[in-house]
């Protein structure tokens, strides 16, 4: 059984999450990674590729091809045709290519707000004018507001879809996912997913959907974009799939790829074939270690003064509200503290900050005995 409370030391690496803070006393929770070692698996075959001695460059073979469609089968009942797959190095290069294949200059994306920062640039990236539909928190969950996207629906090309969402952690239930998708069918609107996350669901009575599994109609109208990085670990092994069915959309999507997108890495195919192949416990031991990670910061955030926070149905991001510290900048306001928060407003949600658990847990306990410091500072 893997040992997730195994403390590995990431400050001298090239850790893009530990290096910002090298040097400091500041614990990172910021960037999405985990501070747990990769599966055995992945390692082996990364090594075995290595072993090799050539790392040219690569292209899918029908092993990786066969192994990815018969996990979509396995994981999601998701019936994906082996023509629909189009292989890039990462789902944020997967956001600003399809949003330049569809619709035309000029066209407006609908952004579901707040939502993670890459999101918020792909218009500039693409020739599109940014939508913003704020998502709405009833005091329980974050939820689509399907009136205001509704209204704007006709305005737009296409909608940037995140779930399980960062930040704020929900995990869209088929019946929402079936209510966005019919606005999309009625105003011919192109759903773009993001569904990184989607083996970090973490309520026992919740499971993803991919959005494009509702129906073959609507799977026409739809690019996911989708990967096993996050879920096993390995966010630095730059490998991603669009999953297209139209055949017209999917040829704009390879298009606009052109000049832009580098081969992907042999180690990246070599790491992604292993966790398609993946028989293992290896991500229910994960999933079961961050359910009590998660337990533990939504009760401690709150009994803290000033501080709230969503219950997590997926990812291992807390989406805390800070507001009522009545501080200027609560991410600044809690690194002087020793705490390395993402901020809030590089999300579009000022007075919030992103706090990644997905760490040994004796290092989160003590994050959160310095947020209790910070916020009884104030």
């Amino acid at each position: 059984m893997p040992n997730f409370s195994k403390r590995i030391d990431r400050s001298g690496s090239d850790s893009t999450k530990w290096t910002k803070y090298r040097d400091r006393d500041v614990i990172p929770f910021w960037v999405a990674d985990m501070d747990f070692e990769a599966p055995d698996f992945v390692l082996k075959a990364l090594h075995e590729r290595i072993e090799h001695g050539v790392l040219g460059y690569a292209e899918p073979q029908p092993a990786v091809v066969d192994a990815a469609c018969k996990w979509f089968w396995h994981r999601f009942s998701w019936n994906v045709d082996p023509d629909w797959l189009i292989w890039i190095p990462g789902v944020v290069p997967g956001l600003n290519i399809a949003a330049r294949a569809i619709g035309s200059d000029d066209d407006a994306l609908i952004i579901m707000t707040p939502v993670y920062p890459p999101f918020l640039s792909v218009p500039a990236n693409s020739n599109k004018r940014p939508l913003a539909s704020p998502i709405i928190y009833d005091g329980e969950k974050w939820l689509m507001d399907f009136d205001d996207i509704e209204k704007k629906a006709h305005l737009a090309s296409g909608l940037l879809l995140s779930n399980p969402q960062n930040p704020t952690g929900r995990v869209y239930s088929e019946k929402e996912l079936s209510k966005l998708a019919n606005i999309s069918l009625a105003n011919d609107v192109i759903i773009v997913s993001d569904e990184i996350h989607w083996g970090i669901v973490l309520d026992e009575n919740r499971n993803h959907v991919p959005i494009a599994s509702l129906s073959q109609e609507f799977a026409q109208k739809t690019i996911t974009l989708i990967a096993s990085t996050k879920t096993y670990n390995i966010a630095g092994v730059n490998c991603a799939l669009g999953v297209i069915p139209d055949s017209a959309l999917r040829e704009r999507f390879v298009d606009a790829t052109n000049g832009l997108v580098s081969h992907i890495s042999p180690l990246a195919y070599a790491a992604s074939s292993a966790t398609f192949l993946d028989q293992s416990s290896w991500v229910n031991d994960l999933i079961a270690y961050l359910r009590i990670n998660r337990d533990i910061l939504e009760h401690c955030v709150d009994e803290i003064p000033g501080l709230a926070m969503a219950h997590v149905e997926g990812t291992y991001l807390g989406w805390i509200d800070a507001r009522s510290l009545q501080v200027d900048d609560p991410a600044t306001f809690f690194e002087t503290h020793g705490l390395g928060l993402s901020n809030g407003v590089d999300f579009d949600g000022y007075g919030f900050v992103r706090f990644n658990f997905a760490c040994p847990r004796d290092l989160l306990l003590e994050g959160i005995e310095r947020l209790k410091k910070a916020a009884g500072a104030c």
